[in-house]
């Protein structure tokens, strides 16, 4: 037979492949573990640098990830080609269908068919491109052209994707820094993904007995009652805010995109103390960043290409991506160990807000020094009680979301609500936090003081994207919390007029008597009202011009009020919860049709009240003829704790339920569901799991 045939026996040495069909067999499995497995994942990745950005990873991180995605995997995975005799040549063909197969699959996944339709599709051409392998010589050749592909999608993404930039960040750009005329301390604090109207009622009034925090710096403070973001999306909304200019879609949030902001202007005269999440503003010659642990990266990356790889009814079962930048696990609603939220809690975004607080204390404030605090909080996943106890997540997925937006369960979508609003308390907690470090240290009244949001969110039945700036979320989404304190404060005040994200560099400009660019958009607010007469807030995928009366805001205040009477998150009812919270239940009720199981009911066999972690969220799955309306009572060693609903997802009965902490007691503790009837009577549902 002639030589480089695949079924051709060596004669003599008994050998069933030559070296220079070895050699195409190795070519081969490297050029499709390349495109079928890593480089998915590694485009993914490139495109999207706020992985990296949100990490804080190192630069050599990105390079050991690029190298082992292009160089290293393909290239183990190649060396099954090098086996020799028949189990070296059977396994060799196997991988080769095995990843063709995988290959084919990425693109029929697209197709209108279903995922197993897709499937069959993608092992037939897998198959197909198998036989052409062992049949024709200069399809087997091909190969051999291709081996440099490793390299080549090596330099794509190191030099033509925007995670290039994050390796290339030239310091050497960074914008000139400016002269400071009156150097006081400059505080701010940038809380991610909170709408004013989470924090004011109706008529607009700041609710400071629920978030005493926000009234204490209101109290000092110019609150800008009419603010708005001019961008929606984290990764522009915080450049515009650090730069006093709209975003350049066509950048990524670090320093080399934006030279001239607030960090590199004042980097001559200030000491920086800078806690960034998504961005890095900051380059890393002037300020120290937060690194993730390879072993994370590790996990993020493998739920990364299970998304990526796996059919959908796989990957289902894996934590989400679309719900932060990274720590996906953490981020999923599938946990059942307590130690792990621990873990959660202490690794989570307590890092720069306990590094923050440690910097004010530990300085010794001889220089002027600016305080920057940009936490994931309230931003989802919600997970924080207002105290800054955490709970676990015991249902695997939000009911109430669908698609990035909500269902249209009015009940379900007010849980979610429910769940931010507690977050929120969080933020007022970080904030009091925040003020009283800098009172210690005797530095509050003498800082400039700027505490906002970079944008908010909206959460309402029906609504297609939780982020997406359209005329209907205006409220929800570009209306924020704005504060300025002038050092030196005599008082508080409101001022109404239509302030935007891009002034606050100004505003801090204006305090510190620095001169600024000419090409700086925004205008002070410590000057006289621009006399906007609209707005425009942008999104990747929209832009909504709106009007300055700020009535948006209160008209997502008004549903937020009629769901959460005074705006208390525990006070959400379902339609014909009128048992009595607080009420004792007896030991003789009917029973119930219904059956239940508590989810992770080991959690509540021995509560520690005082522990981080307290399991407030109840959740569990329902039997019967479950028709998603029953009103239940969730009871806590004897007493109702909480009113519910059922509900049902892809035909399971389910549900759900936030309790107060304070019904909790150490040790053991007895969790009980009832059927409330429409008379308001109670019949006990018999439990498992509990």
């Amino acid at each position: 037979m002639p030589r480089g045939d695949l079924t051709a026996p060596d004669g003599e040495t008994g050998d069933v492949i030559d070296s220079s069909t070895r050699f195409d067999r190795v070519a081969a499995i490297i050029v499709l573990t390349l495109f079928a497995l890593t480089w998915p994942v590694l485009d993914l990745l490139g495109r999207n640098a706020e992985f990296f950005l949100a990490r804080r990873s190192p630069k050599t991180e990105i390079l050991y990830l690029a190298l082992i995605a292009t160089i290293l995997i393909p290239a183990l995975i190649g060396l099954l080609g090098a086996l020799p005799g028949r189990p070296g040549h059977f396994v060799a063909l196997s991988c080769i269908g095995v990843l063709a197969t995988a290959l084919v699959f990425l693109y029929a996944r697209r197709l209108p068919v279903t995922w197993w339709i897709a499937s069959v599709l993608s092992v037939g051409a897998g198959c197909l491109i198998t036989l052409a392998f062992i049949r024709f010589g200069p399809f087997r050749s091909a190969g051999r052209y291709l081996v440099v592909a490793p390299a080549a999608t090596l330099a794509v993404f190191l030099f033509t994707m925007p995670v290039g930039d994050v390796l290339r960040e030239p310091d050497s750009k960074l914008g000139n820094p400016v002269s400071v005329a009156n150097p006081v301390p400059v505080v701010m604090v940038v809380f991610d993904e909170l709408p004013l109207a989470s924090i004011i009622d109706p008529e607009g009034n700041l609710r400071s007995q629920r978030y005493p925090n926000f009234g204490r710096l209101a109290d000092d403070a110019v609150w800008y009652r009419n603010a708005t973001t001019v961008e929606q999306q984290t990764e522009h909304s915080l450049p515009a805010i650090l730069t006093g200019s709209r975003a350049d879609y066509s950048s990524i949030p670090v320093a080399g995109h934006y030279p001239f902001n607030l960090f590199t202007a004042l980097r001559d005269r200030y000491d920086l103390h800078v806690y960034e999440s998504i961005t890095q503003l900051c380059p890393r010659a002037l300020c120290e960043g937060l690194t993730s642990s390879v072993s994370s990266l590790a996990e993020d990356v493998g739920v990364i290409a299970g998304h990526v790889l796996l059919p959908e009814p796989m990957s289902r079962g894996l934590p989400p991506i679309d719900r932060g930048w990274g720590d996906f696990d953490a981020a999923s609603d599938d946990f059942d160990a307590r130690e792990r939220f621990r873990a959660e809690l202490e690794q989570g975004p307590r890092v720069s807000i306990d590094g923050l607080l440690a910097d004010i204390r530990s300085s010794d404030h001889q220089r002027p020094e600016l305080f920057y605090l940009h936490p994931l909080i309230p931003h989802h996943p919600w997970q924080y009680l207002p105290d800054g106890r955490s709970y676990p997540y015991v249902i695997e997925a939000n009911p109430a979301s669908v698609e990035g937006g909500w269902t249209d369960d009015e009940f379900l979508v007010a849980q979610s609500m429910q769940r931010h609003l507690l977050q929120v308390g969080y933020a007022d907690h970080i904030l009091g936090e925040v003020i009283a470090a800098l009172e210690e240290e005797g530095i509050y009244d003498e800082a400039l003081m700027v505490v906002m949001a970079d944008h908010g969110i909206a959460i309402r039945p029906g609504v297609e994207h939780q982020r997406k700036i359209t005329e209907d979320t205006v409220g929800d989404i570009a209306a924020i919390p704005l504060f300025v304190k002038p050092p030196n404060a005599k008082g508080g005040a409101i001022d109404d007029r239509r302030a935007l994200t891009i002034d606050v560099l100004p505003t801090v400009a204006d305090v510190l008597n620095a001169d600024l660019p000419d090409d700086v958009e925004g205008v002070s607010l410590l000057g006289p009202d621009p006399q906007r007469s609209e707005t425009t807030t942008r999104g990747p995928l929209s832009s909504v011009t709106f009007g300055v009366d700020g009535a948006e805001k209160l008209v997502v205040a008004s549903l937020i009020e009629s769901l959460f009477p005074d705006g208390d998150p525990w006070a959400l009812r379902p339609p014909g919860g009128t048992v009595t919270i607080g009420s004792r239940v007896s030991d003789d009720l009917a029973v119930s049709a219904l059956r239940a199981r508590l989810l992770d009911g080991a959690l509540y066999e021995e509560v520690d009240t005082m522990a981080p972690v307290i399991p407030v969220r109840i959740g569990g799955t329902l039997s019967g003829d479950v028709d998603g309306t029953e009103v239940l009572a969730v009871a806590v060693n004897g007493t109702v704790a909480t009113l519910t609903r059922s509900y049902e997802v892809d035909g399971q009965g389910s549900f759900l339920a936030m309790v107060p902490p304070e019904h909790f007691v150490d040790g053991e503790n007895d969790i009980q569901v009832f059927e409330v009837t429409t008379g308001g009577d109670l019949l006990t549902v018999v439990m498992s799991g509990v």
